[in-house]
């Protein structure tokens, strides 16, 4: 069914085909495997054991939908997008309810989406970078990741733990908004509930210490952070 890719196997399981092809076009240049369904009657449950990500449309119907994956074997280890052009508030809370790991409404952004298959990949263990003992260099910025050290043409940079830890993973996701939910929750990994505001506190020091290149560190509501080139 899949060939082989680095960063996981998604399922679309959308009736619309412009936007069926559209996100299998362009997730599969981001490089994940992609298979379309048209209808959840269309999936093969028995393939689900490949599956890494579900992305998913309907009423109702995908709430079932939802239900019934999570209640497979497979289930539990599968990251649910749940997208509706239905305007409902509670139908997008009931799709967390069903096991959804995030709800989208559409029309949604690429990007945004991009972004947010990024998230659940990175919390389901798919899709991140591998731990290195090299170096992540950004235009004049090199850091090295075993010293967890910080230059900039040449001078170092005194970052807290904290700050390397936000700036890695910006590097490690350059050109990609990365939601500040999720910054917080790799980041502050102990940590219970969410307190977005100590990620903004934490990014704004961080861009007075690369100076210049701390504008390269930009956001956009609703999206999160990116370091952008």
């Amino acid at each position: 069914m899949f060939s082989q890719a680095s960063l996981g196997n998604i399922m679309v399981v959308d009736a619309d085909v412009s936007v069926s092809d559209l996100l299998r076009l362009n997730l599969r240049s981001e490089g994940y495997n992609v298979m379309v369904c048209d209808t959840p009657e269309d999936v093969d449950f028995a393939d689900l054991e490949k599956i890494h990500l579900i992305i998913a449309d309907g009423g109702e119907e995908g709430l079932e939908f939802i239900s019934d994956v999570k209640s497979t074997p497979a289930g539990p280890s599968i990251g649910v997008i749940y997208c509706s052009s239905i305007d409902n508030e509670r139908l997008l809370i009931d799709a967390l309810d069903a096991g959804a790991d995030d709800v989208l409404r559409k029309p949604f952004s690429l990007r945004e989406m991009i972004a947010r298959v990024r998230a659940v990949m990175r919390r389901r263990g798919r899709g991140t970078a591998p731990a290195s003992t090299g170096v992540l260099t950004f235009r004049q910025m090199h850091v090295n990741l075993e010293k967890k050290s910080v230059t900039i043409a040449g001078e170092p940079v005194v970052l807290s733990n904290t700050e390397f830890a936000i700036l890695e993973l910006l590097l490690r996701n350059a050109n990609t908004y990365t939601p500040r939910i999720e910054i917080f929750k790799s980041v502050w990994r102990d940590a219970t509930g969410s307190n977005e505001r100590i990620v903004d506190t934490n990014i704004s020091r961080l861009r007075r210490k690369l100076g210049e290149l701390g504008t390269s560190i930009v956001n956009r509501s609703g999206l999160g952070y990116m370091m952008a080139e």
